[in-house]
């Protein structure tokens, strides 16, 4: 290599080519893990060696754990109970079913086909029993999934990430501790549980006091407390037992999110810049320390454990969890064919890999590479399976009487009360005051900026079929339709655009093939401020058979400066107001009207025509 082999230099170049992975993940619409294994492996020390992580080795030990706990303390944070209520038994069910019986199917075949010890083989199972919303979240919002199945599959992959660590934490005990007597072995890792749960309880419940009174103010340095404080946490659950911090970061992390603090889904959008690259490199480095030839040597009974787990474990698994409840055998067949698994499988067997070595354990390189193998077999595979698969299966969603509105304060939430009269409405809106009036009504309404694509992601944007952006930014409105498009593949975007804003932007309106709302220019401040102060009216006018309207788009119409149209019914069916949309007989418009602003007489909407022959 020209450049001069050191650590920094390596460290360096594992950042570089980490980042790399993750740019070309985000364009290809892919899982990044996979990019990481894969670039980390081709490039590593069994590859071209690029990536010396060798000269790392030392300070492995360390990366991994501080990425381990960053992955965790996550998981915490997405540890939402809420799903249970939700969802019944379905994903009560397979968290703690399929997890155990993975362990116990998997690795009484390790035991047999690869000669593992039972401890060893059940250590197996337990990392191999976790997938993560890393892996599944990708898959559904390529996919869009129906909401059963979208909204089993996110729940599982945030809870069960923890019942596996938990799980992966008992074996180890019992691997490290084949001699100990049976009930000193329970009571340590008694102990293990006791300090892990003790310690996050405590550090996330004083976390959560913190963030509450603003002992830190702004985003960033929220952000940066959050992870020091989840750092801290793990250091002082392993200094009183080893091994407890990992479970520590968990219970932290799922302590805090049960806290009232007003800007929690920050903090849960905790892969940051800082978080993000830790792990990136993490993994990247991970793969490039993989000995090849070991997972070359062991590759056919990987791929037969695989094979095992997929079309035996997992459909077994959901069969179990399913009985009783309310799916059907195309949603249950889904659910049976996508497991893959993901970061924390990766990262708990990379950090047990470690303990092993230096402890001595002969199978411990075999063990990291049958996980490995699992790993990437399974996000290729369900990565590219999932979407043939959900049209076979019929399980595909996004309803097509779906809408999102996003920032129209009370004039967005007055039309998202006429639509929801036949559709399904949710809210995204900065105005805390209009999203807490919508929630009393009944609403699904979050508070949150809509260029950050997390808030969009709580609202489960991925089943949402058409969005409606009216803030008072032409500029941010179109962009928040192309985010929601590329990310979350909604397929409809109306966009408020500001006066002498629509020649402006008609080539970026045309490349997303967004619409105008309401055929017209839209002051946002101006109409929600007269919607505050309660200045404007309803009212509704019929096109008559007669009509000169009729077969006329909008944007043929003349619409006076009083008047605010919102929606078109026609045969009990609301439609969304734009530019194209053609008047029909019978149609019901419904509008906004500011009463001293329209003359007396003054037809709400007049053809174009008409109103110049009147002047």
């Amino acid at each position: 290599m020209f450049i001069e082999s050191t650590p920094t230099a390596a460290f360096i170049i594992t950042v570089l080519i980490a980042v790399g992975a993750q740019l070309l993940a985000a364009r290809l619409k892919f899982p990044p893990i996979i990019i990481w294994l894969v670039a980390g492996m081709a490039l590593g020390t069994y590859g071209l060696n690029m990536i010396q992580a060798n000269l790392l080795e030392p300070a492995m030990h360390t990366l991994i754990e501080l990425g381990l706990a960053v992955i965790l303390f996550e998981g915490g944070l997405n540890l939402n109970l809420k799903v249970l209520r939700e969802h019944g038994w379905t994903v009560g069910r397979l968290v703690i079913v399929a997890p155990v019986m993975t362990m116990l199917i998997g690795g009484a075949v390790v035991h047999y086909l690869v000669d593992m010890s039972w401890a060893m083989s059940f250590l197996f199972g337990a990392l191999v029993a976790v997938g993560g919303p890393t892996v599944i979240t990708p898959i559904i919002r390529q996919v869009r999934l129906d909401r059963e199945v979208s909204h089993i599959l996110t729940g599982e992959a945030m809870l069960v990430d923890a019942v596996g660590a938990i799980l992966a934490i008992v074996m180890l005990q019992i691997v490290m501790m084949p001699e100990m007597d049976a009930w000193l072995s329970f009571q340590d890792i008694m102990i293990k549980f006791g300090v892990g749960a003790f310690v996050g309880g405590i550090g996330g419940w004083w976390l959560g006091l913190a963030l509450r009174y603003n002992v830190a103010q702004g985003v960033e340095l929220r952000v940066v407390l959050s992870l020091a404080a989840a750092w801290g946490i793990f250091l002082l659950a392993n200094e009183l037992s080893s091994q407890a911090g990992l479970l520590a970061v968990l219970v932290s992390g799922a302590v805090l999110q049960r806290m009232d603090i007003s800007d929690l889904q920050n903090l849960k959008h905790f892969k940051g810049s800082l978080s993000m690259l830790l792990i990136s490199m993490l993994f990247v480095l991970l793969a490039a320390n993989l000995n090849l030839h070991v997972m070359e040597a062991w590759l056919w009974q990987g791929l037969l454990i695989f094979v095992i787990l997929a079309l035996f474990v997992r459909p077994l698994a959901v069969l179990a969890s399913s009985i009783g409840g309310q799916l059907n055998y195309r949603q249950m067949t889904f659910l049976a064919f996508m497991a893959p698994r993901g970061v924390v499988a990766a990262g708990v067997t990379s950090l047990f890999s470690v303990i092993l070595i230096d402890a001595g354990n002969p199978d411990a390189e075999t063990l990291l590479a049958l996980v490995y193998i699992i790993i990437i077999v399974s996000v290729f595979l369900y990565s590219f399976l999932a979407k043939p698969l959900s049209q076979w299966l019929n399980v595909q969603g996004g309803s097509d009487r779906s809408v999102l509105i996003v920032g129209g304060g009370q004039v967005g939430a007055e039309l998202g009360r006429l639509l929801s009269e036949d559709r399904e409405v949710r809210f995204l809106d900065l105005n805390g005051q209009v999203v807490h009036n919508l929630k009393n009504a009944g609403f699904e309404a979050v508070r949150g900026n809509a260029l950050d694509p997390l808030f969009m992601e709580v609202l489960h944007a991925e089943e949402i079929d058409t969005v409606i952006v009216m803030t008072g930014s032409s500029d941010h409105n179109l962009h928040i339709a192309r985010l929601a498009q590329d990310m979350f593949h909604i397929k409809n975007a109306y966009v408020a655009l500001a006066e002498g804003d629509e020649k402006k932007y008609s080539s970026l309106m045309h490349q997303i093939q967004a619409k105008r709302l309401f055929a017209k220019p839209y002051t946002f401040s101006y109409w929600h401020d007269q919607a505050t102060r309660k200045r404007l009216v309803f009212d509704t006018l019929m096109i008559a058979e007669d009509s000169e309207l009729v077969g006329l788009k909008i944007n043929e119409l003349r619409i006076p400066h009083g008047v605010q149209p919102l929606a078109v019914v026609r045969e009990g069916q609301s439609h969304i107001i734009h530019d194209e949309f053609v008047l029909e007989k019978n149609d019901k418009v419904y509008a906004l009207l500011r009463p001293e602003r329209v003359k007396e007489g003054q037809p709400m909407l007049e053809a174009l025509v008409a109103a110049k022959a009147a002047t």
